[in-house]
């Protein structure tokens, strides 16, 4: 039984978000001119292609891997003075298998079911002690009353303190922290490395990236690393590898990778440089 926890957005950073926009906006549906590509574009294009083809990793056993673009050349761009076509992006996304999310899903909803048994176990146990703030609350009405035809102002300070005392006492009731630190712990157990990202940027121009990037090795190249919780409180990791420059190719090469922290080290050791 699928659910709406399967579903979250990969986190890229504001530069690629810009990055893979203006790329796909080149060969995306035109609503305004369309021109042929310059001989740099269309060369640009396939070989940042061609690159992609060879060294962005296969999907791993139990995922599916699907790629933004399929056309190994391009035949038109929306004609922009906005953007620089001599730069590519192309992005390969692995996904668990549905037969193993599925089996998530399931396992998920058992134990979902059991914390509710177990809250409702709990909430049966409070009832009396509800009952007896709300007998008490009233208690405290009748008294307040009472202090206000007496115009007791003394009496309206002691009500008051034994109110907030009263509120107190029922907020641990009408709130169980164990069942929502346990689904939260469902949740995240659920989405955990479900998704991924590989993306090569061709002929980038703008490599500097912010010191949340921290240097790590990388077989391909110079590598940076963030890493961040996700809204779930699951780990994932952003490596960026800048790969070596090739001469006679405008801007550098760079690889993004976006994922769980096993999974992105998993992914950017299976990119090969053949």
């Amino acid at each position: 039984m699928r659910s709406q926890h399967y579903f979250r957005s990969i986190s890229l950073s504001v530069v690629s978000v810009v990055m893979l926009s203006a790329a796909r906006m080149a060969t995306a549906q035109c609503d305004g001119l369309k021109r042929p590509p310059t001989a740099a574009e269309a060369k640009a294009y396939a070989d940042g292609f061609a690159l992609f083809q060879r060294i962005a990793p296969q999907a791993p056993d139990g995922w599916t891997a699907s790629d933004d673009r399929k056309e190994p050349f391009i035949t038109f761009i929306c004609d922009s003075p906005l953007y620089n076509f001599t730069r590519w992006s192309f992005t390969r996304t692995f996904n668990r298998s549905a037969a193993q999310m599925q089996a998530r899903g399931d396992a998920a909803l058992k134990k979902t079911e059991a914390v509710r048994a177990r809250a409702g176990a709990r909430n049966k146990a409070k009832e009396a002690k509800l009952a007896d703030l709300d007998r008490r609350q009233a208690d405290l009405a009748k008294r307040i009353e009472a202090a206000a035809g007496q115009q007791n102002i003394a009496a309206f300070a002691a009500i008051s303190e034994e109110s907030n005392k009263l509120a107190a006492e029922r907020e641990p009731l009408m709130t169980d922290s164990v069942a929502e630190a346990e689904m939260t712990a469902i949740d995240a157990e659920m989405t955990r490395d479900e998704t991924a990202q590989f993306t090569l940027i061709y002929g980038e121009t703008d490599v500097a990236m912010s010191s949340a990037y921290k240097p790590v090795a990388s077989a391909v190249g110079k590598g940076y690393r963030q890493d961040y919780q996700e809204s779930n409180g699951n780990p994932h990791a952003e490596l960026v590898v800048l790969l070596p420059p090739v001469t006679g190719v405008p801007g550098r090469t760079v690889v993004r990778v976006n994922g769980d922290l096993e999974r992105a080290d998993a992914l950017l050791k299976a990119t090969k440089l053949r």
